[in-house]
């Protein structure tokens, strides 16, 4: 599962922004791509889980929130896959705060779901 105190999938885009030539950054650009990729689809899986468990009405604004926010990421995640950027400062900040924005909204819709789906 997600690390939630997890920062993204790398820790300092710096190998993307140092590279020079266009095939050592697209290699580099993918395997961030590839860590974002993992990354959200561990959140899927937390997603799923809300989604079948028992008060998932109650936490539908929440549900909702982290639903377009994954597609929100998945969206920039494409993008970068095919733009294949010099720079990732700015995407990086957008994935932060998409993930910030998923832990936020997840734990939200923990604080209304029956905690007997979650082993309490």
């Amino acid at each position: 599962m997600a690390n939630m105190d997890y920062p993204g999938p790398c820790f300092a885009c710096s190998a993307i922004e140092g590279c020079a030539g266009g095939v050592d950054r697209q290699q580099a650009v993918q395997s961030y791509c590839k860590g974002l990729e993992l990354e959200l689809s561990a959140w899927k899986a937390r997603l799923y889980d809300v989604l079948v468990a028992d008060g998932a009405r109650e936490a539908e604004d929440s549900i909702a929130l982290l639903k377009s926010t994954m597609r929100e990421l998945e969206a920039t995640a494409e993008r970068l896959r095919n733009e294949c950027p010099s720079s990732l400062s700015g995407e990086e900040k957008t994935i932060g705060a998409g993930l910030e924005r998923l832990r936020v909204h997840y734990t939200k819709a923990l604080s209304v779901i029956s905690p007997g789906w979650f082993g309490g």
